[in-house]
């Protein structure tokens, strides 16, 4: 997968590039069809130069500096200054290595991009969960109607102790809420619930696909660890609660969106610079269809 944009963000004095996706498929539940999907990098040299080559592969001639979609990565690398390297001996240089390629593989795993994201082999793009799943958009959308539940073990406290014990319950996953009983000293279960949109992040131990039976929900308050029967299991909840998630999110920035006016076009206008408190940071907007 490609992003649209690229920008350059400093905070506390150092400098980040953040990588905005798009979905591809623009279907009537997308998840993002007003928002984009950011994410921070590590990697700034290997995405600005698949960047290039992806603007290169759709020009009939050689691209040079003056285009304006080259101009703008040339000053993305040249603010960050990751590596002492020139714009033109990056973008001229071999086409990044297979470990390379690997590194950002593993960091979009691990930012979880492919639990809302899959290639659509038949359309030959890059679309969210909702556009390629379109038969699953309802249980995301009605708030009552389950998306998944199941058996699952909390670690009392929402912390990492080796004292805290893991306390058996169970939980429903509704496009609004994650409902589960809670059970008393007195013996009476008494009902809990977690609004969808609350949470922050969704994470697991690991980095990459492979992950572990525990996995984490963080709130701006509180944490809650969780752990399924096998790893298939945390894989299918983590992947339902990031894409419910994004979902919430997406209704939230659509109605936001209805009470202004705006779309993503407007989003990615004026792609030549963005304002800082700093001063003038430059950014790139890729219109992609790899």
């Amino acid at each position: 997968p490609l992003p649209v944009k690229c920008t350059i963000e400093e905070r506390k004095g150092k400098k980040h590039a953040k990588l905005h996706f798009a979905c591809q498929g623009r279907g009537e539940h997308c998840l993002y069809k007003v928002k984009f999907y950011t994410m921070k990098t590590r990697h700034p040299r290997t995405w600005i130069h698949l960047m290039f080559l992806a603007l290169q592969s759709r020009s009939s001639s050689a691209l040079s500096t003056r285009d304006a979609g080259v101009s703008s990565l040339k000053n993305c690398w040249e603010i960050i200054k990751c590596e002492e390297k020139t714009f033109s001996t990056l973008v001229t240089g071999a086409f990044p290595p297979a470990k390379d390629q690997d590194s950002i593989i593993h960091e979009l795993s691990a930012h979880r991009f492919f639990d809302v994201f899959e290639y659509n082999a038949p359309f030959l793009q890059w679309g969210c969960f909702l556009c390629n799943h379109p038969e699953r958009a309802s249980t995301f959308i009605q708030e009552e109607e389950p998306v998944i539940e199941g058996q699952l073990k909390e670690k009392s406290g929402g912390k990492w102790k080796i004292f805290k014990k893991w306390k058996s319950r169970y939980f429903t996953l509704s496009g609004a809420k994650l409902v589960y009983k809670e059970s008393k000293p007195d013996g009476v279960g008494v009902i809990q619930s977690l609004d969808v949109g609350s949470i922050r992040s969704v994470k697991v131990s690991k980095g990459g696909r492979n992950i572990p039976k525990a996995f984490e929900i963080f709130t701006a308050d509180k944490t809650y660890i969780l752990k399924a029967k096998d790893s298939s299991n945390a894989q299918e909840w983590v992947q339902c609660l990031s894409v419910a998630v994004a979902h919430s999110q997406a209704r939230d920035t659509n109605l936001q969106r209805l009470g202004y006016g705006g779309s993503l076009g407007r989003l990615t206008a004026g792609a030549g610079r963005i304002n800082h408190p700093t001063g003038m940071y430059s950014n790139v907007t890729l219109r992609t269809a790899v």
